[in-house]
């Protein structure tokens, strides 16, 4: 409900994600923590980042995490399809 591959609603799109700088997607309005991040989406940073938003970059505004390690290994590999 929160992300859509093609189109940003409460959360920004999800095409294109691995390789993209955080916070960059234009079009949607990023925290300024996130905005200001010099991360990139690679497989590790959104295993971090699924696994604690805040602990990776404390101010963001994602309030869900993804407890399971396999539920995120998943995730980012469904992902990474997404050219």
């Amino acid at each position: 409900a929160c992300h859509a591959i093609d189109s940003n609603k409460v959360g920004p799109a999800h095409r294109g994600l691995i390789g993209r700088r955080v916070g960059s997607l234009p079009g949607y309005r990023y925290s300024d923590e996130l905005a200001r991040s010099r991360l990139r989406w690679t497989p590790q940073t959104l295993n971090l980042w699924l696994e604690d938003p805040e602990e990776l970059v404390a101010g963001q505004r994602m309030g869900f995490q993804v407890d399971s390690a396999q539920e995120r290994a998943d995730l980012i590999a469904y992902l990474t399809t997404l050219k």
